[in-house]
């Protein structure tokens, strides 16, 4: 019984607090995750966007958060990871790169190699004292109507809610 105790007690501190209904603090970078992606998802249903995945990187580019709503492509959930991966590795919005990556074929071969993209809807965020904390990424709409999603959800973050 004890060994079984303690394997519960493993498996809850490996899926953190929010596996048992509990909210994460506010203040976490996994609190912060939270509040954008639901702000981002609020945008969407807003908007009359069709269903989106969002997720949320570290400084690293390691998935803190994510959610892909009920409807949203499959591959939605890669492609927003991936937009979120770039823009946490060139600190830059992934809208901005388009037009490097496409004007110039060196540029779109290097991101290939890189496994980047240029395609709109990944943006970084500040947070405290660090000038890029980490980036969201969205995907399942309109290229811009995914970068718009992404730029509300780094503004709940900027304003504080």
């Amino acid at each position: 019984m004890s060994s079984m105790r303690s394997l519960f007690a493993a498996c809850v501190l490996c899926v953190g607090p929010t596996a048992l209904g509990q909210s994460a603090p506010a203040d976490s970078m996994l609190g912060a995750a939270e509040r954008m992606i639901s702000s981002c998802i609020a945008y969407a249903a807003a908007n009359k966007m069709p269903p989106v995945s969002v997720v949320v990187v570290d400084a690293s580019g390691a998935l803190i958060a994510a959610k892909r709503q009920d409807g949203a492509m499959p591959v939605s959930s890669d492609a927003a990871l991936l937009k979120a991966r770039t823009s946490i590795r060139t600190h830059a919005p992934t809208a901005v790169l388009s037009p490097i990556v496409q004007a110039d074929a060196g540029t779109r071969d290097a991101f290939i190699t890189m496994q980047l993209t240029a395609i709109p809807g990944g943006v970084p965020f500040a947070r405290g004292a660090e000038a890029v904390a980490g980036a969201v990424g969205v995907s399942g709409g309109h290229p811009d109507q995914d970068a718009a999603c992404a730029a509300s959800a780094v503004d709940v973050l900027k304003a504080g809610r």
